[in-house]
């Protein structure tokens, strides 16, 4: 199946040399990467605590994810906007 997928390009340079490196295509190796990373079952109860952030406000907020890093962030700009 072909398909098209958008990937950082210093993450694609570096996907390229280790393939050159193996002496395989660059499809191969992300078929290999792909079949290495879907075969591995998802790992539970290791979750890691993310350190906390600091607020607008300076109050220290635990941060539990990417998606509510993004949030504060986002809310810091618009603060900083008024």
């Amino acid at each position: 199946m072909r398909t098209t997928i958008d990937l950082p390009d210093p993450l694609f340079r570096v996907a390229k040399t280790l393939a050159s490196e193996k002496g395989i295509s660059l499809k191969d190796f992300f078929t290999e990467a792909l079949q290495r990373a879907v075969s591995q079952p998802p790992s539970r109860g290791h979750r890691m605590d993310l350190p906390p952030v600091r607020s607008v406000g300076g109050k220290r907020i635990p941060v539990r994810s990417n998606v509510q890093l993004a949030e504060l962030l986002e809310k810091e700009e618009l603060g900083k906007l008024r």
